[in-house]
């Protein structure tokens, strides 16, 4: 029994050592950490670990190591936002996703309109829209036309903006869109972006005066 407990106490350093404290940990990569062991055995080890209360389950398929609360006693939820992020959006600095939608209007103030289902599109998608529940949050997820990277994520946002919306903007607007973009874009990236929305998308931009602003 004692040889057993140390054996998981090992694989729990492993895990934590790799992903962590109270960031999300998919089954997928516990699976890969532990390879030397049947699908069957994690699922055993992983119940075993949440048992005596080293790891926690968050939604199905999702764990996390708790991280101790500093003003109360007990420990901290992992927050759904970091699952989303973690699944569709970014994962050690590599970009596959971005808000889109009436998520991304509202974010640089074009809509004063809160969503009640936030949208993404993204690469770990393969259907054209998709609804998905996590923790009882609603996300729309679509598939993203090209590959999404770091640099050409924020050019597809912009780009999407201004398919929608094709009136002035305000200062205030005007420094979202400027932040949203990191202060510029490459102009060979918009070109190519460009490519995946109506013409009336660059034709809005270039109207709003923000093409100047940001264009490299």
């Amino acid at each position: 029994m004692r040889r057993a407990k140390a054996g998981l106490d090992e694989l729990a350093e492993r895990l934590e050592k790799r992903f962590g404290i109270n960031e999300p940990i998919f089954i997928k990569d516990i699976m890969k950490t532990w390879s030397e062991y049947s699908q069957s055995s994690v699922y055993k080890l992983v119940g075993a670990l949440c048992d005596e209360g080293t790891l926690k389950k968050k939604v199905p398929g999702v764990y996390y190591f708790p991280k101790e609360a500093v003003l109360w006693e007990g420990s901290l939820s992992l927050d759904t936002m970091k699952i989303v992020e973690r699944k569709y959006l970014r994962y050690r600095g590599k970009v596959f996703g971005y808000y889109s939608g009436q998520t991304l209007m509202n974010m640089v103030g074009l809509s004063n309109q809160v969503p009640n289902t936030e949208e993404i599109v993204t690469m770990n998608e393969s259907t054209r829209r998709r609804t998905v529940t996590i923790n009882g949050f609603k996300y729309i997820l679509r598939r993203s036309k090209i590959d999404i990277n770091e640099k050409n994520a924020p050019v597809m946002q912009l780009l999407e903006i201004f398919n929608r919306y094709d009136g002035a903007v305000t200062k205030y607007q005007r420094e979202n869109l400027i932040s949203l973009t990191g202060g510029g874009i490459d102009a060979n990236v918009l070109a190519e972006c460009a490519k995946c929305f109506p013409k009336r998308a660059l034709e809005n931009l270039k109207r709003s005066g923000m093409y100047e602003v940001l264009a490299q």
